[in-house]
């Protein structure tokens, strides 16, 4: 059974914010465009099977790109949603993003 992928409009700033830090810290557009296409490539992975991923923060789930990047989101089962919440570097405090 396949989900609906729905990005919040957070997470899609949060990815473009992401290929822009890239950008400014490798000087490579393409690295940026790699890391970019990385990220969406997992999101829409999601469509497949979204519980294969650990679940966190309540409801929460978590899938890393690369070990430096974190795509938070959930599951609605009865809609056959996945929503993607936000998509931050690991070093980043997730109860500070998700709650403030």
């Amino acid at each position: 059974m396949f989900y609906i992928v729905e990005l919040k409009d957070e997470a899609k700033n949060d990815i473009f914010e992401l290929a822009d830090y890239i950008f400014r810290f490798s000087f490579s557009q393409n690295i940026s465009d790699k890391i970019y296409d990385e990220i969406y490539q997992k999101v829409f992975s999601l469509e497949f099977m979204p519980e294969m991923y650990q679940k966190i923060l309540w409801e929460y789930r978590v899938a890393l790109v690369k070990k430096t990047y974190r795509i938070f989101y959930r599951v609605e089962e009865e809609n056959k949603k996945v929503i993607i919440v936000r998509v931050i570097r690991t070093d980043q405090n997730i109860e500070d993003i998700l709650f403030n």
